[in-house]
């Protein structure tokens, strides 16, 4: 599993913090648009994304309910971290209980899980979930041996210095530290999981399937088959 995979990487990034009036701080994104420059220069090497979100845990202050996922080119949802969203697991959860019913109070609501395929039109559930708590089952899965993480380092620490390079010299320890800390989960995971596909030991996946791949969502009920 992708979060038993993580290479510790020892960096300070508390200059990157912004401190909050309530004590807590936060690391802030920018994105910013990039255009090419050299309008005749032609890209000759086509690579496959290995770009992953995650991984992401989401956990509900009202419900027992917890979820887990990864976004990549074998899932079909979209948005990465910014869409992925505690409220869409807790709607879910409404409604698998009968909390809610499509009316105009929680009309959004239902709207929100099909814009997301999390439910189908007749209002069948769309992705995986497993009735338990979420940590305890991460608990029961090991954590990779710390020999093959120390293979891995330097093929790590070697990619993230070449994606720096797109950033300002002042951003690039925080951009190794996240980059190569999650090269296994991330970047390797993806690799393994185009050998597992290419050869057959995984099926193709179905845009059902899709929806759902590397994505569990756990709680203390099942949906209704």
């Amino acid at each position: 599993m992708a979060n038993k995979c993580r290479i510790p990487v020892r960096k300070d990034l508390s200059k990157y913090y912004i401190k909050t009036t309530d004590g807590g701080n936060y690391i802030p994104f920018v994105y910013l648009p990039r255009t090419q420059s050299d309008k005749d220069y032609k890209q000759t090497l086509s690579l496959p994304s290995y770009w992953a979100c995650g991984d992401m845990t989401r956990t509900s202050q009202k419900y027992p309910v917890f979820s887990w996922s990864v976004d990549t080119r074998y899932s079909s949802r979209e948005g990465g971290w910014e869409n992925n969203l505690t409220a869409d697991y807790e709607y879910v959860y409404e409604l698998i209980t009968g909390a809610i019913s499509e009316d105009a109070v929680n009309g959004h609501k239902f709207i929100r899980l099909r814009n997301r395929n999390f439910i189908t039109e007749d209002n069948k559930v769309n992705i995986m979930i497993v009735k338990g708590d979420g940590l305890k089952f991460f608990e029961k899965i090991p954590p990779l041996d710390d020999k093959t993480k120390e293979n891995f380092a330097h093929f790590a620490l070697e990619s993230a210095e070449i994606l720096a390079r797109d950033y300002p010299p002042q951003m690039r320890d925080l951009v190794i530290s996240w980059h190569a800390g999650a090269f296994i989960s991330a970047t390797v995971a993806i690799m393994v999981m185009d050998i597992l596909y290419g050869n057959g030991t995984f099926k193709e996946l179905s845009p059902r399937e899709k929806i759902t791949s590397n994505l569990i969502m756990f709680c203390d009920v099942l949906p209704t088959p």
